[in-house]
């Protein structure tokens, strides 16, 4: 019986946006439909919960308050009431979707057994704050059960004042059902399982309906993830069919016509397609017009699907009135940027999502089994063969179909892997859509290995080396221009974001396992770059193939076991080797035959592996090597490399030869650390290439240091010695102009005496152990450009941080990690762009200043789970933000320490 009462409440809800009079407004219809998708919401975990009962009352106590409120009776005595001891219908919707909200976070924190204890307060609002995860099941019921009382409490009130005075009344009401679940009238929604895309629906519902103005919604996402499912399930919804007058659905692919949407678009709204010739521009124009005029005053919900240029938006813009009466435009692409930003901005951009284990395995078994239950000996292979889709629900669907044409058994079922073979065809589309730039750094790609986890600067520094990148703009970076690159492919959605950097760049990213089998299928196929390892699986394969392989290839991506080559092997073919290591395997390889090599990397693995120094300077065309080293010191002969441009070396405490500074296309010096650098004797051109050196141990900041590296934008020093003084020159610091990215770690137990001046150029700092004491953090605080500020070990010293105005005016960032800060003052104003806070190790701070959630940029607080009061007072911002600004925007993250 819960799930009729659910369903019947649902239903109740959509007969009342079907209302068109001064009582269903925007906001009432807005709070209808969250009341709606919360009662979805709970239908979905009824399977789950044991106590139905509960749900059951908590849902016909809800219908019977939604019912009442939009009844004839209670209409009447809300006008003959004075305004200012009103209560209005949007209040009331208020309180009942809060009541439906906690008790659908009931059900789920017990369906999913949370971790979280409940904390000793059981009120609502700690409960809200802290975020629970009851799970006892007889608590939870009590909570419900409470619930219920008060929804049926509010239910009895509004009647008996009703009763007190009731007068008629030809406002149009709900006819009153003869059951509480006998409501009659709306089609029955579809009952199919619409797996992973549930929060989509909830999401786009939301959306869809209660806005003003006319609106473009983008749904974003990688081939077969589900874009014109989702879509179409949106178009066929009961909800959208009831509120929008008109709904058309024009499908516009890569090789699209002006003249086939147009017809598309009017076969869709007027139901045929007048037989005209398509050649004549009367005919074309006379389309627009009639198109025009059919969606004119009528809210319109059109559907475009698979868009792949912003010139078929172009084509069709105008058509669709710009009437003030929420109609709505969805487009479905791969393509981020397909729509200009002012037709479809940022925020309300859709992105798709990959289901996650539990829902590709719904998925699955709802499409091979049924209602029926998965044997048990098929559960295991058809877990794997689920993982193998990568959470592409359309791959899903199609194994799925194939499985259910053959025998039930693990040996049939092992067969079939769980890549999609007609995936390849697809991802075709959108590979030979790109530019030629951007398909060889796309394919390069596949050199790493399956969902290995790339850093971006990491991809930037090899296809520079490569050079792959068309840069001729002197004001512009090449690094900048490789960055946009990688944007770019992030845009076509080949490649997935999985971590950011504080400033909002990538971090770093990777493929999804199809992509990857594609692309490197197409690399090897081009000849561009071959991944050796996926195309010869066993070693016996690859010792056999690979002196072959070398002669055909320029790139290749190898394991270390398999780069033990026979001296008499030559490849002058080759000029980049992506080596992987292999975990307790350290033979010595040779790479000495490799005559035309340009690069050399080594995935930071294990950083015992290392080449034989001797060899790798013969490589005189290298420009990027990255490996470790048989020891601690690298040998003057390095200077031989002439044409190097990165550098990296995966030690501690490399000691660098002065002959460093003769390599004059040197941009990047990088080392788990280096000990201290010696400057040339004799007089030496500066290294006007070098861009970053990290990390510098004892860096001494004179002005002969600095001179040396002119153009430096990223620096990364640690101070190991106890002894801090002017010795090392920090007054010189402000002489870097360029410096945009400042790395300062120091082991002292005491806060230097000296006047730090940082250069104005600088965007990020970070600042770990003892620096500065918060009463001179004005220094920082008046950097201009500064948008990220980490503050690590006590990098601050005293108790008491009081902030003024005019400081900060860039930060989007803030983080303070291990720190004895007490009392923190401050103003909204103060921070007037900061994005996202991040408290960790704070045991003596107790609450957040109040004016930090006043700032209305501030999307994320992030808090560590020791402090409880700073993450209460985390939760009461997020509360007060939603209550007072209704914005949903802020979130608070906790993390296990």
């Amino acid at each position: 019986m819960a799930y009729e009462a659910v369903d019947s409440l649902q239903q109740t809800l959509l007969l009342i946006l079907q209302r068109d009079d001064d009582v269903t407004t925007c906001t009432v219809k807005q709070q209808i439909v969250s009341i709606h998708d919360k009662a979805v919401a709970l239908q979905s975990s009824l399977k789950h919960y044991p106590e139905k009962e509960t749900i059951r009352e908590v849902a016909i106590a809800t219908e019977g308050v939604i019912h009442y409120l939009f009844s004839s009776e209670y209409l009447s005595n809300q006008r003959s009431i004075k305004p200012y001891d009103r209560v209005s219908v949007p209040d009331h919707l208020l309180q009942v979707a809060k009541r439906l909200e906690s008790t659908v976070e009931y059900v789920f924190d017990h369906c999913k057994s949370n971790d979280v204890r409940k904390p000793s307060a059981v009120s609502s609002s700690s409960r809200s704050a802290l975020n629970s995860g009851v799970e006892d099941l007889t608590i939870v019921t009590e909570l419900i059960v409470r619930n219920s009382n008060w929804l049926r409490r509010l239910w009895g009130i509004l009647k008996s004042a009703g009763r007190k005075k009731s007068a008629p009344s030809d406002s149009p009401s709900i006819p009153p059902p003869t059951s509480i679940y006998g409501v009659v009238g709306v089609a029955p929604t579809n009952k199919d399982v619409v797996v992973g895309f549930d929060d989509d629906m909830i999401q786009m519902r939301s959306r869809l309906i209660g806005h003003r103005g006319r609106r473009v919604l983008p749904i974003v996402g990688m081939a077969r993830i589900g874009k014109s499912e989702l879509a179409k399930y949106i178009y066929d919804d009961p909800l959208m069919k009831f509120h929008f007058d008109i709904q058309a659905w024009v499908t516009i692919s890569q090789d699209y016509s002006r003249a086939s949407i147009l017809s598309q678009l009017l076969a869709s709204v007027k139901g045929k397609v007048d037989p005209v010739g398509r050649d004549s521009m009367k005919v074309t124009e006379a389309e627009k017009i009639s198109i025009y005029k059919i969606l004119s005053g009528r809210r319109y919900l059109i559907v475009m699907d698979d868009m792949w240029s912003a010139k078929a938006w172009d084509c069709v813009e105008s058509l669709f009135p710009h009437d003030d009466n929420g109609s709505w435009i969805i487009l479905t692409t791969r393509l981020m940027d397909v729509v200009a930003t002012d037709t479809a901005p940022w925020g309300s951009i859709h992105k798709m999502h990959f289901l996650d284990d539990e829902q590709s395995w719904r998925l699955f078994h709802h499409k091979v089994f049924g209602d029926q239950d998965c044997p048990d000996e098929l559960r295991s292979v058809g877990e794997k063969i689920v993982k193998g889709c990568g959470g592409l629900p359309l791959s899903i669907v199609n194994v799925a179909g194939l499985l259910s044409t053959i025998p039930r058994t693990p040996d049939s079922w092992k067969q079939i892997e769980g890549n999609d073979e007609q995936l390849g065809p697809i991802l075709s589309l959108s590979y030979n859509h790109l530019p030629p730039q951007l398909r060889k750094c796309f394919l390069y790609m596949s050199a790493f290995p399956r969902d290995y986890e790339i850093h971006a600067s990491e991809l930037i520094k090899l296809w520079i080396a490569e050079c792959f990148i068309e840069w001729g703009n002197e004001f512009v970076s090449v690094e900048m221009v490789a960055e946009k690159c990688l944007e770019d492919l992030i845009k076509q959605t080949l490649v997935l974001i999985t971590c950011w950097k504080s400033d909002g760049k990538i971090k770093r990213c990777r493929l999804h396992s199809m992509v990857w089998d594609f692309c490197g299928r197409q690399a090897g196929e081009e000849k561009f770059l071959l991944p050796v390892m996926d195309y010869f699986p066993t070693p016996i394969l690859r010792k056999h193939f690979l002196p072959q392989v070398l002669q055909n290839h320029p790139r290749i991506s190898v394991s270390w076991h398999d780069l033990r080559l026979r001296e008499s092997t030559h490849s002058s073919c080759t000029t980049s080797i992506i080596c992987i290591p292999q975990r307790g395997y350290r033979p010595k390889c040779s790479v000495q035959n490799f005559t035309s090599l340009r690069v050399l990397h080594v995935l930071r693995r294990d950083d015992r592996l290392y080449w034989e120094l001797g060899q790798v300077f013969k490589l005189i065309h290298l420009t990027y090597l990255a490996s470790n080293i048989p020891d601690s010191i690298v040998p003057p002969a390095i200077a031989k490399l002439r044409n190097l441009q990165t550098l990296i070396i995966y030690r501690y405490g490399v000691h660098l030869p002065v002959e460093i500074w003769k390599l004059r296309h040197l941009r990047h010096l990088i080392a788990f650390s280096f000990r201290p650098l010696l400057l040339p004797e004799r007089v030496t051109l500066p290294l006007k290439s070098l861009k970053t050196l990290s990390v510098a141990t004892n860096f001494v900041c004179s002005r002969e240091m600095v001179e040396m590296i002119p153009n430096i934008n990223k620096l990364g020093i640690f101070y190991s010695e106890e002894k801090f003084d002017a010795t090392y020159h920090f007054d010189y610091l402000i002489s870097m102009v360029r410096l945009k990215k400042l790395k300062l770690e120091k082991h002292s137990s005491f806060v230097p005496r000296l006047n730090f001046v940082f250069p104005h150029s600088l965007k990020k700092l970070e600042l770990s152990g003892r620096w500065i004491s918060w009463s001179h953090m004005t220094i920082v605080g008046s950097l201009p450009h500064l948008q990220v500020l980490k503050l690590k070990k006590y990098a601050c010293d005293e108790e008491q941080w009081e902030t003024i105005r005019g400081e900060f005016r860039m930060l989007i960032h803030l983080l303070i990690d291990e720190s004895n800060l007490k009392c923190w003052t401050t103003k909204r104003t103060h921070f007037p762009r900061l994005q996202c806070l991040t408290l960790r190790h704070c045991p003596y701070l107790d609450e957040i200043p109040f004016d930090i959630g006043e700032i209305r940029t501030l999307e994320l607080i992030e808090i560590d789970d020791h402090n409880q009061s700073l993450l209460y007072s985390a939760k009461k911002m997020q509360e007060e933000q939603q209550g007072h600004w209704r914005k949903e925007a802020l979130k608070v993250a906790v993390k296990r320490s």
